[in-house]
């Protein structure tokens, strides 16, 4: 199942929404297509168009996609006139424009979209070795120490203007763009970056075996308290890229997450559920396709390891996504997000899933390269 996965994401999928997921007069990524597949006119997010940019520059360093380092070159000059603010010192990004005249339309600078932005620079660089990539991304890396960080508690605030609480979410992400950005510039002080992303995650993210969403400014776990399966398989996956990295074995602390996530956070036909209590009480039995790809990322890292049983697990979750979510309503598409009973909970297509598919098939191509359908997929 893995093999049709992966047949499915590079022959239909990516040459799918190159084309009608990119619009080519604007320069950009469409945000979201209806079932139909035409584009929906709706604000355009820069944490959306940094996610395709590292989708489409990844498929074209893979040999997956050529045409992707076009769109995604395209894509990045866009993203920079249109959404970035940089004075030399500092850069920073709106979170989201008008799709038709490209005006600024939320001037909201999010944790969220910077940590992505900084993913799709590292994508980029990885592609074409541009030293004013890794400029960009110091000026960017600038603004989150200064502006976003809590001078007080630590962290990053979820947004500036200053509202509400933290969440783990965007900390992870930006944990996963150093260690995309260490991996194509090395000894640039990347690792030290991630080094502190995982401490701040140690002494505040779990709390009774899970891995907690919301908090308190003060970092005090947020009501209701809720943990989301597919961030631990998420986790893991990280947990483990940052050991490969260091040598900082975080095996126990990987194996926890997989565990809990693995004994609670699965339905009963294999699929996994949105979100818990930390007693294990279902809070969302809904199900979203990005978990599932995660899961495959997981079982990766434990496959790595020497766990016999990863690789079946992978193959489970790539059936799990093969019959529930993807191509449908039409062949490069997906269902996002459907309820318990399998129906449907959203009208469209959102672009911002594909990074979590590419990614998965990526991940999985090298980490079961020894499996007959995916050796050739190997990057």
């Amino acid at each position: 199942m893995l093999g049709q996965y992966h047949d499915w994401l590079v022959g239909t999928a990516l040459p799918f929404w190159a084309e009608s997921g990119f619009d080519p007069d604007g320069g950009r990524f469409h945000e979201r297509l209806d079932h139909a597949g035409q584009p929906l006119r709706v604000p355009l997010r820069a944490m959306v168009q940094a996610r395709q940019i590292f989708v489409y520059a990844e498929a074209a360093r893979l040999g997956w996609l050529p045409e992707g380092a076009r769109l995604a070159e395209i894509a990045f000059a866009s993203l920079l006139r249109d959404f970035v603010t940089d004075d030399g010192e500092e850069a920073s990004v709106a979170f989201s424009i008008d799709p038709v005249q490209g005006h600024v339309v939320s001037p909201i600078r999010d944790a969220y979209a910077h940590a992505f932005l900084l993913l799709a620079i590292a994508a980029l660089h990885r592609l074409n070795g541009d030293p004013g990539l890794l400029d960009l991304a110091d000026r960017l890396l600038r603004f989150i120490g200064l502006r976003l960080t809590d001078p007080e508690h630590g962290g990053m605030f979820d947004a500036l203007p200053v509202s509400g609480g933290k969440r783990q979410n965007p900390h992870m992400h930006l944990l996963e763009a150093l260690l995309f950005l260490e991996r194509t510039a090395p000894g640039h002080g990347y690792i030290d970056r991630a080094a502190g992303l995982v401490d701040l995650s140690e002494r505040h993210f779990c709390s009774g075996g899970v891995l907690i969403e919301y908090f308190d400014p003060d970092w005090s776990p947020a009501t209701p308290v809720l943990w989301e399966p597919g961030h631990h398989f998420e986790w893991v996956w990280l947990l483990d890229e940052y050991g490969r990295r260091t040598g900082h074995d975080l095996t126990c602390r990987a194996d926890g997450l997989f565990e809990v996530a693995l004994e609670q956070g699965l339905a009963p036909d294999g699929s996994i559920v949105d979100a818990l209590a930390p007693d294990g009480i279902m809070l969302k039995p809904s199900r979203r396709l990005w978990p599932h790809t995660e899961a495959i990322k997981a079982a990766a890292a434990r496959h790595r390891r020497g766990d016999l049983a990863a690789q079946r697990f992978a193959e489970a979750m790539a059936r799990r996504l093969m019959h529930l979510f993807v191509g449908r309503p039409i062949a490069g598409g997906w269902i996002d997000h459907i309820s318990a009973d399998g129906a449907p909970l959203v009208d469209h297509m959102p672009a911002s899933s594909l990074y979590h598919l590419l990614l998965a098939g990526q991940v999985a191509a090298k980490g079961f390269a020894s499996a007959p359908a995916l050796a050739k997929a190997a990057p």
